[in-house]
């Protein structure tokens, strides 16, 4: 089959450089994925340029230049020819899950020195309970979903347990301890919401800095850290409730090491605002429901409900004023060495 200046024949994409023809076999393809160059606005009409971008398992980059039907053709056929191939461009997007609406995709957020995520490695979500079928489908099949780490307490996954789904090992990795009372909301987030009377900010923001500064809570985060530092095949997902607080600290970490610039971390931090906006709602006429509902509870349960960038810049004032740097944190708290660092890189950028 031909695209563009391109053909595949016989399991290869056959292409010329450098007046010589290449022939790469596409089992070798790491990922592939389209990018669009140009703009088309108001002020200025650009020549917008389709690619297909390909990306090899010796990390060499490739473009063609192609339309985006035959950039969309050529990546499904591809995608028949090497199952194991990523593709697509998600940049810490959400994953299309009918019953999981905040499980996103790490790949292709961009690091420090211009590497990326490797897409389908890397998924942060809520909790997996109640998956439908077509949903657990995706994540293994498509996503190649392999290893599940939990981060809630035992009463959290007794109350709502795990999803289990073929071929996928399952680690609980508790940050809190069974006697923690805290942003889990194990008593109940009505009972905790119709008793508060505190400042909320304030109190998630605590919250946010005793992820780092617990003891028990720090040593869980380096036994996180070192499942996905030993993951051999396939993606890993890791969750908690809600998948904002102890995951959120957690991916904040984890990009961290793998050289994320702060923004970007940030950026990712305060997506879960958009995607669990219909859970909130949802929270909303169940409290409703329940009872007459005086707007500081509303206000109260909005502020539990989403982050705010305050709660992740408490957790990295924190590192900052104990250990000095973030670096300085991920190697005498996390025990990540420089090896570590190193090899954590290798394994998810590209």
């Amino acid at each position: 089959m031909r695209y563009g200046k391109i053909r595949i024949e016989d399991g290869y994409l056959v292409f010329n450089k450098h007046m010589m023809i290449n022939s790469l076999p596409c089992k070798d393809i790491l990922w592939a994925y389209l990018r669009r160059e140009g703009a088309d606005s108001s002020a200025r009409k650009q020549l917008i340029v389709n690619y297909l971008v390909i990306v090899t398992r010796r990390k060499k980059r490739y473009k063609f230049d192609m339309t985006e039907r035959e950039v969309q053709d050529c990546i499904r056929l591809l995608k028949v020819l090497n199952p194991e191939m990523a593709v697509g461009f998600p940049k810490g997007g959400r994953l299309p899950l009918q019953s999981l609406p905040n499980t996103r995709d790490l790949g292709a957020l961009v690091t420090e020195d211009g590497r990326h995520i490797l897409p389908r490695k890397l998924l942060r979500s809520g909790e997996i309970y109640h998956v439908s079928i077509a949903d657990q489908e995706m994540l293994t099949e498509e996503y190649r979903l392999r290893t599940v780490i939990d981060l809630r307490t035992t009463a959290e996954r007794r109350a709502k347990p795990d999803t289990i789904m073929p071929g996928v090992e399952y680690y609980h990795i508790p940050i809190l301890d069974e006697e923690t009372i805290g942003i889990s909301h194990e008593g109940g987030l009505a009972e905790m919401l119709l008793n508060f009377g505190g400042n909320a900010q304030q109190y998630m923001e605590k919250q946010y800095e005793s992820l780092i500064r617990d003891q028990f809570s720090v040593k869980q985060y380096a036994r996180f850290l070192d499942v996905l530092l030993h993951q051999e095949d396939g993606a890993i997902l890791w969750h908690c409730s809600a998948g904002k607080d102890r995951v959120g600290v957690g991916t904040a970490l984890l990009l961290c090491a793998l050289g994320v610039p702060r923004e970007v971390i940030c950026q990712d931090f305060m997506r879960t605002n958009a995607y669990l906006e219909g859970e909130l709602q949802y929270m909303l006429r169940f409290l409703e429901a329940r009872t007459e509902v005086q707007e500081n509870v509303a206000d109260n349960l909005r502020i539990l409900f989403k982050v705010k960038e305050s709660y992740i810049d408490a957790v990295f004032n924190a590192i900052e004023k104990d250990y000095g740097t973030v670096d300085r944190f991920l190697r005498r708290a996390l025990y990540l060495t420089p090896k570590a660092i190193e090899d954590l890189q290798e394994k998810y950028l590209i």
